[in-house]
């Protein structure tokens, strides 16, 4: 075999951009580092008379089941991205929707049952939050160094440890433990690795791509719910009836992760390369209404800006106070004397319309814009706090509809931070502001859920909370629309000033 250094690099590879530049996508920016560098390229590229006979392993040294020759021709038929993208929805399904999903349902089985308090067992939520935005930070250096597919295999891993580690503990401290755990799992199987891969695999409606794969968790999260409650509160006749249900609930997920995590690692693959394939779509790449790319401001430039603070402190009320009300919102509702059956019902519908709603505010977005699909979520945010907190034992209707509209208010922690981002800073700095207010998203996350179960501590009932809740968010939403209409103002400035510029250009 001809050796590498005699091997020259291909122009087509060191002159063409990497797809991510071709297309808009706002998941583009702070992935673009991790593309293959110029020696793995030529190693893929180089000329050779026969393919080598394919061979299974789960690792190798450069993570990736065989070398192949790069096919630049559009393969007819079936593409590995559709096993790719099967692999990414099966993990967010499992992942997300086990692991966090009933986490509001374990609350209450382990404090009662421990005798614990939920503002201070809830803290092992904000070590969960703190050990994934820690690992998030790093998460560029990382995925290069190890290949996505042997950092899922460590997700899986750390989520297994978290829920063994949970079934056997007692105290707060231990639980701590595990929420470091639970975070650094899912740091590498959920939305941060899940845009890796997609950025890799994916060209064409990559944001389409990544609100499906997200919204399995809403899918999961039905699935979940319906089987923890059932193994929680012994609605299944053939489980044990010791009051540590929750115990075996962690021991059965633990097993779940290690089946799916080993099928998820047997079938992922780090890039098209790895199996002489390009990207799906990379030969009909469209440019869609709303995302394109615009340069944007430097890092510097938007440190100066009131409204990069302005907005940034949205994202963090507002990843606090969503976090609160989905924490508490079920603890909530069995204080008010609902059965645990009915809120099965309500979470269920809930789940199912979380689904739903990620692929919503993507559509929203390419349709209406920013501002109005941003506003959309946060008024659903409004209208669910004033539910939970007018709630009562006799209120069916208000439970049903807040069962609907908070799925809605969902995607305001998810696909649309990155779509705030693009629209009101450009790509010049999309990853380092990116990764500002997802931090800050992640710490609200933390703050949140503590205070929350505090003031239940302190009050004995989440209503009052919920109340004030309703005003701070109600106050942020009208803080978000101002910094938006003012960023846009600041973008078609600059553009203006670049036509320009580019007209006396072209006069000279």
């Amino acid at each position: 075999m001809t050796s590498w250094k005699a091997r020259s690099e291909p122009k087509r590879d060191a002159d063409r951009p990497p797809h991510s530049a071709v297309r808009g996508s706002v998941f583009s920016a702070p992935l673009s580092a991790s593309q293959p560098n110029a020696s793995h390229a030529s190693h893929h590229n180089a000329p050779h008379t026969s393919l080598p006979k394919p061979r299974f392993t789960l690792f190798s040294s450069t993570d990736s089941t065989e070398v192949f020759p790069l096919n630049t021709q559009k393969k007819a038929g079936f593409h590995y991205a559709y096993v790719i993208f099967a692999v990414c929805f099966l993990t967010v399904f499992v992942a997300l929707g086990f692991g966090s999903s009933p986490k509001s349902t374990y609350l209450t089985a382990i404090t009662a049952q421990l005798g614990l308090e939920r503002s201070l067992f809830t803290i092992n939520d904000s070590m969960r939050y703190l050990s994934t935005a820690l690992l998030n930070f790093f998460f560029g250096s990382l995925v290069c160094r190890f290949g996505a597919r042997r950092m899922v295999a460590f997700g899986y891993s750390f989520l297994i440890a978290a829920c063994l580690i949970y079934s056997f503990s007692n105290t707060y401290w231990q639980f701590y433990i595990g929420g470091l755990f639970l975070g650094a799992g899912f740091a590498w199987t959920s939305t941060t690795i899940i845009g890796h891969i997609v950025e890799h695999w994916f060209t064409n409606s990559k944001g389409t791509v990544m609100g499906v794969i997200l919204a399995a968790n809403g899918l999961g999260g039905i699935v979940s719910e319906n089987v923890v409650t059932r193994v929680l509160y012994g609605m299944d006749a053939s489980l044990p009836t010791d009051q540590a249900r929750w115990r075996l609930g962690y021991q059965l997920t633990a097993v779940l992760f290690l089946i799916v995590g080993l099928l998820v690692v047997a079938l992922l693959r780090n890039k098209p390369s790895d199996m002489g394939l390009e990207p799906l779509g990379q030969d009909a790449v469209k440019k869609g209404k709303r995302g394109l790319q615009w340069e944007g401001f430097s890092i510097e430039q938007i440190l100066r800006k009131p409204y990069f603070y302005l907005s940034g402190g949205c994202v963090f009320i507002m990843g606090f106070i969503l976090q609160a009300m989905s924490n508490v919102s079920k603890p909530h509702m069995y204080d008010l004397g609902i059965s645990k059956e009915y809120v099965i019902y309500v979470f269920s519908v809930h789940a199912l319309v979380l689904f739903a709603s990620k692929i919503l505010a993507g559509v929203g977005y390419d349709r209406f814009g920013i501002l109005p699909t941003f506003t959309a979520c946060c008024c659903a945010a409004i209208v669910s706090l004033l539910c939970l907190s007018s709630a009562t034992s006799q209120s069916t209707v208000t439970l049903w509809i807040y069962s609907i509209v908070s799925s809605l208010a969902m995607p305001l922690e998810t696909i649309m931070i990155p779509l705030l981002v693009s629209e009101l800073f450009g790509q010049k700095a999309f990853s380092r502001v990116m990764g500002y207010y997802l931090s800050v998203n992640v710490l609200g996350y933390a703050c949140g859920v503590p205070l929350a179960n505090l003031s239940y501590d302190l009050l004995g009932s989440y209503r009052p909370m919920l109340i004030v809740l309703t005003v701070v968010m109600t106050a942020a939403t009208l803080a978000a629309i101002l910094s938006m209409q003012i960023a846009k103002k600041d973008r078609l400035a600059f553009l203006a000033e670049q036509d320009r510029k580019a007209k006396e250009a072209e006069a000279r």
